[in-house]
């Protein structure tokens, strides 16, 4: 049974969720299986919706160097200098696995911009988002999402 309080959460969640994630950054393919196809993807619509820069993907690849950002089954790709001009999130989903290194395989990527004027938003929703994640069970139940609003619906859930 969900407590009173825990459903205040779930919705506060859900609500940041909707904020951070637009349906337009949600991405559910097989075609794109390789790192520098999720940072082409992810780059190009971040900087076409003016959310980031044009050196975006440069900044993916200087974080990712520096130690990987996938763990287990997903990976959490971010630039280290916090940046962009919103806050926004990108989601791809790839159930046949996206290479991501040499010897790891990821299927779900959650690629974060981060607008230092809205900090916030983007620790409440990460906070939220790798009590979710860390379990490998969660993440199996993602990655079977067909769409955006089933993901968003499911995260929440599963919070």
């Amino acid at each position: 049974m969900t407590t009173k309080q825990h459903q205040v959460k779930k919705d506060k969640f859900q609500e940041r969720l909707l904020t951070f994630f637009d349906s337009d950054n949600f991405v559910r393919s097989t075609n794109l299986n390789d790192i520098n196809q999720i940072f082409d993807t992810v780059s190009y619509n971040f900087e076409r919706q003016g959310v980031v820069q044009s050196d975006f993907k440069k900044r993916l690849y200087q974080r990712e160097k520096m130690s990987s950002t996938a763990f287990g089954r997903i990976a959490i790709p971010y630039s280290l200098d916090i940046s962009a001009q919103k806050s926004k999130g990108f989601i791809i989903i790839n159930p046949h696995g996206i290479k991501w290194s040499d010897n790891n395989e990821v299927y779900l990527v959650i690629a974060l911009a981060i607008d230092p004027n809205n900090k916030q938003l983007f620790r409440e929703v990460f906070d939220e988002l790798s009590d979710v994640v860390t379990d490998i069970n969660n993440v199996t139940e993602l990655i079977k999402c067909k769409n955006y609003s089933e993901f968003i619906v499911k995260l929440v859930e599963l919070l």
